[in-house]
């Protein structure tokens, strides 16, 4: 088999997506060739470096000519979207982890990151077309293979489910609650689909119960947005009580979760929701979302809001950050839970996949 690997968000400092493809494609590492714009190469696996570098360019023009040029068995789009020009007799395979962006602009609406909004519409305009032309699908979760199911018409046997997983080495004796730091932990971003206004809202409501000593950590939000929130959160009344940390290292968030009393999860909308996973491995009680793939992914584990209702959020943050037997006892249950999402389980089910494949 070989393998042809869009690689162009898996090199550097690669997130989410990127990383599911680098555990996805661990055990054929050996038929792989890696793809990428010119300018952009690695060492991980033989690498063909060609042509520009503008995503849309990369993924409808490039793509498909490397398909060819390189005579690929199969070519791997680990990004949500892909090519809708010919390919030749290459298989595509397509890792589409959600839907968010089909959201109407009623729902969800645009960003305020142009770039991301720009993303959206392109998505929005290859993802159908796309899904319906790949020859196989791969999605993160049951809830997203549901909707691609409803949505385009596929047949269910076309899309298969591997979760997120978590490397093996979050799962670490957890720090007894009782010596947990007075701050609620979450890592969002500045989508609106992360619903960080929500958010803020939300933990409004909750601070009288709460108590003076409590503060909200947020990561993962870009610094050139701190100032829009902050804003939200000087209204709100509560701007002292609320750090954003931008990005911070494995290392840090690591203690950030294992350090936090508890963890929130304020999301609109998720595909699969891995920083439930570490929150889950860290023995950190969890509050979040009931809607998309979270209930999936945390089952009877955490407590559960409305994320549109600051004053429902509020009530299940306030219970989680209480000290009782049964905030114990769940979060000695989401440790075991989320080892069936650890890199060694999950591993199994992908070299499945690729056995299946052969």
């Amino acid at each position: 088999m070989k393998l042809g690997v869009d690689i162009k968000w898996m090199v550097g400092n690669y997130r989410g997506m990127g990383r599911f493809a680098r555990q996805l494609v661990a055990s054929v590492s050996n038929e792989v060739v890696a793809l990428a714009p010119r300018g952009l190469s690695t060492t991980d696996w033989p690498c063909v470096s060609r042509g520009r570098d503008f995503f849309p360019w990369w993924e409808q023009v490039e793509l498909p000519r490397l398909c060819r040029s390189e005579r690929l068995d199969f070519l791997l789009c680990p990004y949500n979207s892909g090519p809708l020009t010919d390919v030749g007799s290459t298989r595509v395979i397509a890792v589409i982890h959600d839907l968010i962006y089909l959201q109407p602009w009623s729902v969800l609406p645009p960003s305020i990151s142009a770039y991301q909004t720009l993303g959206r519409l392109y998505r929005r305009q290859v993802v159908p077309a796309f899904a319906r032309r790949a020859d196989t699908i791969l999605t993160v979760s049951h809830f997203t293979k549901g909707e691609l199911v409803d949505r385009f018409g596929l047949a269910e046997d076309d899309v298969h489910v591997i979760p997120n997983a978590i490397a093996d080495n979050w799962f670490e004796p957890p720090l007894p609650l009782q010596h947990r730091k007075p701050y609620l932990f979450t890592v969002a971003g500045e989508p609106p689909s992360k619903n960080v206004r929500g958010l803020l809202q939300g933990f409004a409501a909750a601070m009288p119960t709460l108590g003076p000593e409590a503060h909200l950590k947020i990561a993962g939000i870009k610094p050139a947005y701190h100032a829009a929130f902050m804003r939200l959160a000087s209204t709100l009344g509560i701007a002292d009580r609320v750090q954003l940390l931008g990005y911070v290292s494995v290392e840090e968030l690591r203690q950030h979760y294992r350090e936090a009393r508890v963890f929130v999860f304020a999301s609109l909308f998720e595909g699969f929701g891995i920083p439930l996973l570490e929150a889950m491995a860290s023995g950190t009680p969890v509050a979040c979302s009931n809607t998309t793939s979270m209930p999936e992914v945390v089952g009877d584990c955490g407590l559960m809001f409305d994320p549109r209702s600051a004053e429902e959020m509020a009530h299940k943050l306030c219970l989680a950050w209480e000290y009782t037997p049964e905030c114990a006892a769940r979060s000695l249950a989401a440790v075991e839970r989320a080892r069936r999402f650890s890199e060694t389980a999950v591993s199994q089910q992908m070299a499945a996949f690729w056995k299946g494949m052969a």
